[in-house]
């Protein structure tokens, strides 16, 4: 039985994919931010949504519980499966990295998912908003559209789920940007190994 939250993306994947189209700075701005951290090797996206980063980063796996994402994001190249982030259908220690692209905000279980990406892979990434940028406090007050399903977290936090999933070396990297009309937040990437 699909849920609320998983029928919504289905519903809306176009207008998710468009956002990055609208907004081409910011979606340059995170694409540099992200290729920064990212490890070389065979990775795999979970939350892939509609491919548009993993296509950009050479990342040519991915997962997401999203029929709609999926579709579109095998239209870019992505070997996108259909599949949830605590139960990944991939074997032990498939991938060199894993990457999980804000993807964490919208899950039920983050602790599961960071542990099955480190079932499946040696390094895990996850990359957030940081719930303490201006901007995103106001994407938490206004609970619109995709956002109405997120918790947003700050990196101690996900730094401390890390920890809580067997890490022994985490690493975080933060960046300050800002929206096409200059509203500040902070992209966070926590990498565990």
């Amino acid at each position: 039985m699909t849920d609320e939250k998983t029928e919504f993306f289905d519903q809306n994947y176009m207008q998710y994919d468009k956002w990055y189209e609208d907004h081409p700075d910011e979606y340059e701005d995170q694409v540099e931010f992200i290729a920064g951290i990212l490890p070389e090797g065979n990775g795999v996206e979970i939350g892939v949504g509609t491919g548009r980063f993993a296509a950009r980063l050479g990342i040519k796996n991915g997962v997401d519980i999203s029929e709609g994402m999926v579709e579109l994001a095998r239209e870019r190249g992505i070997d996108a499966i259909l599949g949830d982030a605590s139960n990944l259908p991939y074997r032990d220690r498939e991938f060199d990295y894993s990457l999980n692209m804000v993807t964490i905000c919208f899950l039920d279980d983050p602790l599961s998912s960071i542990r099955e990406a480190r079932r499946v892979s040696r390094i895990v990434i996850t990359v957030i908003l940081d719930r303490e940028s201006p901007y995103v406090q106001e994407l938490m007050e206004r609970k619109d559209g995709f956002y109405r399903y997120a918790r947003f977290y700050n990196a101690g936090e996900i730094v401390e789920l890390y920890l809580n999933a067997g890490f022994k070396e985490v690493t975080v990297k933060e960046q300050e940007l800002a929206t096409s009309d200059g509203r500040k937040y902070r992209l966070a990437g926590i990498t565990g190994k």
